[in-house]
């Protein structure tokens, strides 16, 4: 039975492919197109295109597209809005990382690199230039480094020098992160989970995280969780999240501090409704002050309006940034956000209660580059922020259009960094 879920979850995920348009015929490179991406946990997990559509569909809204060579292997994938290059939004998972990341292969190693909507390499995750896999006699990843531009090895942005894998004879995985002097690393900042002992469904998607020790025994982090159990649909989007002790049993916990997360989407897989509940499943704020939200979208896929609810379900504010809604308005093409402002439950503007604005203005110069950020007050005025200091924020770009420095100001227009 040893790796039996990942030829399964391999073939599964070559055959799913199918269902997207195709630009081109099967044995030839061909790009596929999905409206967002399947959620994963783990750099493991192969990245997948979820909710398919024809190219026609695509190319009218945000989309991602999957491109692969003549054998059939992932060789890159981009996010567009129609023809238009763009960095991904809410509809990323953990390590869609670019506008466009780039997949090549060795007999033992899968190297991803990333680059900007301008078409230049870039770093992410702090100084990662590449992610390095190296894979055993059967071609499965067993290891990931990072290295920057000079090819040394570096951490991440999350603390972590080093991933290895571990392949279970009862199916499961163990993931094991290190930071650069060696030191077990957690599984991201603000989730205490370190060792990990993962196990997927039929179709390769994660279903269940448990927190071990060097023996394999489940161990309870300070929330008092050491296992998560994930819900998926086929297509990979997230549907809800349970947190577990060591008994198998609900418990508040890790970031949010909340037993369960329940998740709607639409039919692009966007999310319209959370929900957190507590171990008793009944409706909670979680530690981020948030009970329920619904999300609404424009045509594009762009988000236009978040909305917030209490623990039955009526409007509310967010427990400390103090707003009911979020509207976002973008220009006529989807492309350009042109401005953010908050609103309480009457729909009256009303000041983010942290930051100590009530509206975000987004300029742009003559290359349809991000110029300029202003904040306002709910008279329209310049305002500081509470957290920055800064009333607005001027950038500027290098030859090849990547953005070199940027400038903060307060109100007076002095500066402050």
């Amino acid at each position: 039975m040893k790796r039996v879920f990942l030829i399964m979850a391999m073939t599964m995920f070559f055959n799913g492919m199918v269902k997207a348009s195709p630009e081109s015929n099967a044995l030839e490179p061909v790009v596929y197109y999905y409206s967002t991406v399947a959620f994963v946990e783990t750099p493991l997990t192969y990245l997948k295109g979820s909710i398919p559509l024809s190219k026609e569909e695509a190319l009218q809204r945000n989309h991602y597209r999957f491109s692969y060579d003549e054998l059939h292997r992932l060789t890159s994938i981009s996010f567009y809005n129609g023809n238009t290059p763009r960095d991904p939004n809410h509809t990323a998972n953990h390590f869609i990382l670019a506008h466009r990341m780039v997949f090549t292969y060795e007999s033992d190693k899968e190297m991803i690199t990333f680059y900007s909507t301008k078409g230049k390499q870039i770093d992410v995750m702090g100084n990662c230039r590449e992610f390095v896999y190296q894979l055993d006699d059967n071609g499965f990843r067993k290891s990931l480094h990072f290295a920057k531009g000079e090819g040394e090895k570096v951490e991440n942005a999350w603390g972590i020098y080093r991933y290895q894998w571990t392949y279970l004879d009862h199916g499961g995985v163990i993931e094991d992160r290190f930071d650069k002097v060696g030191k077990p690393a957690s599984i991201r900042p603000g989730f205490k989970f370190f060792r990990l002992r993962l196990y997927f469904n039929s179709l390769g998607h994660i279903a269940l995280m448990q927190n071990i020790d060097k023996d394999g025994n489940l161990t309870e982090n300070g929330s008092g969780a050491s296992q998560d159990r994930i819900t998926l649909n086929a297509e990979g989007n997230f549907y809800q999240w349970e947190v577990l002790d060591n008994d198998s049993e609900l418990e508040k916990g890790n970031g949010p501090n909340v037993a369960i997360g329940i998740l709607e989407i639409n039919k692009y897989g966007y999310e319209v409704r959370m929900e957190q509940r507590d171990e008793n499943n009944k409706p909670i704020y979680n530690h981020y002050g948030i009970c329920r939200s619904r999300t609404i979208y424009d045509r594009f896929g762009n988000i236009v309006e978040r909305r917030f609810y209490d623990e039955e379900d009526n409007p509310s504010n967010h427990k400390f940034a103090g707003y009911h809604k979020l509207k976002i308005k973008w220009d006529t093409t989807g492309n350009r956000r042109d401005s953010l402002s908050y609103y309480d439950v009457d729909d009256k503007p009303t000041e983010h209660h942290t930051r100590g604005y009530q509206k975000v203005e987004y300029a742009y110069n003559d290359k349809n580059l991000l110029e300029k950020i202003s904040y306002l007050d709910v008279h329209g005025n310049l305002v500081n922020r509470k957290d920055t200091g800064a009333a607005y924020m001027v950038y500027g770009y290098d030859d090849n259009g990547q953005r070199s420095a940027v400038t903060l100001f307060d109100s007076t227009g002095k500066i402050i960094r």
